[in-house]
């Protein structure tokens, strides 16, 4: 596989705070790894999908996957010990996700987007326990999403893309985005113009789905518009969201 290039200003990640989410997870093995980035991929192409969030069952079967992952978090019922530690938690991935970021490849075709494995990029691939808002199966309805042109990509995009594990790597999506197929492009474009215009979801509803903390509607409404300007209109700077 071709080794990606990275311009150094294509993201200020390094620059910025560190970013935390719920929970802080891995892979336990090579071979989950590997199983979940194979079926990320898959889907990936198949869907022209860049952001693919896959069920743990549909990656690994049925089943309670003790072995196949690790998530630690802060307790919520009680996130202090009596004797002031704090008190960590494990999160079990009877629910759980596999979120995939990818991006294309300097090879793909922006005529028809990336047509295999080699021509798509990896940016990031980890687990996560269910939450309270799940992207896979949330109607687009309940997100105030059903306009022209967009689809479940685009809650994929904002989870995963847009989600607390990866937004602060928006840059390295900025070079080969206009790699990504045609219609994947003309759904996140859509989908961010409908967001901005008519702002159908609350900063406590965008919290459930990234993990991302935004104070009022305004904020994340100029977020939003600055990421369709950076991805569609060459706006010079990555759009930094709140942490």
């Amino acid at each position: 596989m071709s080794e990606p290039t990275t311009p150094a200003d294509a993201s200020n990640r390094a620059d910025l705070p560190h970013r935390v989410g719920p929970w802080a997870t891995r892979f336990d093995s090579d071979e989950a790894l590997i199983a979940a980035d194979d079926a990320a991929r898959a889907y990936a192409l198949e869907h022209h999908d860049l952001a693919p969030v896959l069920p743990f069952a549909t990656v690994y079967g049925p089943g309670l996957h003790f072995d196949k992952a690790t998530a630690i978090g802060i307790s919520t019922q009680m996130p202090v010990n009596e004797d002031g530690s704090t008190n960590y938690t494990r999160g079990d991935f009877l629910g759980g996700l596999v979120y995939g970021v990818y991006r294309p490849a300097e090879t793909a075709n922006a005529a028809a987007g990336p047509a295999d494995g080699e021509e798509l990029w990896n940016t990031t691939l980890y687990p996560y326990p269910a939450g309270n808002l799940d992207p896979v199966s949330v109607p687009l309805a309940a997100l105030g999403l059903e306009a022209p042109e967009v689809d479940r990509r685009f809650v994929n995009f904002c989870a995963g893309l847009l989600g607390c594990e990866a937004v602060d790597d928006l840059g390295l999506l900025r070079p080969t985005f206009d790699l990504a197929w045609p219609d994947y492009r003309a759904c996140i474009g859509a989908g961010l113009l409908h967001l901005v215009q008519q702002r159908p979801i609350s900063p406590e509803t965008w919290y459930s789905l990234t993990y991302v903390p935004f104070e009022a509607p305004d904020q994340l409404a100029l977020y939003l518009a600055q990421v369709y300007a950076y991805l569609f209109d060459d706006f010079d700077t990555m759009p930094v969201a709140p942490s």
